[in-house]
């Protein structure tokens, strides 16, 4: 879905990745991530953005870490860390997509500064609210469904 800035999709893929992260672990979250983006590009745009294809690999690495290192899937789910799954998972967003990903656009591209840094803080905060979202979901579903 588009958002009011060009070439910049809201998307539940980010949301997703909370997925591979639960099933796949911190190891092959950014495989699914750095694939998923290629191919999305690829069949979508006339050129790949590597360097945003390269920031959903780093994205899809740090929130395996996250849900990795708060262990939500060992230990039982409590509103504290969903919290601070989504702190931890609002920072990454930060970092990636309002810094590696603009900064990477503009260094390898030349892209006008302004522009790729508003383009990435409207990724971050879309990012942000599907893996809150859609992301928070999935690890309330696994709890939900290992117990019953």
């Amino acid at each position: 879905m588009a958002t009011w800035m060009p070439n910049t999709q809201a998307s539940l893929a980010q949301g997703g990745l909370v997925l591979a992260a639960t099933s796949l672990g911190a190891v092959w979250t950014p495989f699914v991530a750095f694939f998923g983006h290629l191919l999305y590009d690829s069949l979508n745009y006339t050129n790949v953005w590597w360097t945003w294809v390269v920031a959903d690999g780093v994205f899809g690495l740090l929130i395996g870490l996250v849900v990795q290192r708060l262990e939500l899937l060992t230990q039982p789910l409590t509103w504290q860390q969903i919290v601070r799954f989504n702190g931890w998972q609002a920072l990454a967003n930060g970092l990636v997509w309002g810094g590696l990903a603009p900064l990477g656009d503009y260094l390898v591209y030349q892209s006008a500064w302004r522009y790729v840094f508003l383009q990435g803080g409207v990724a971050a905060l879309v990012n942000t609210l599907s893996v809150g979202i859609v992301g928070t979901l999935f690890i309330y579903g696994y709890h939900w469904m290992k117990k019953h």
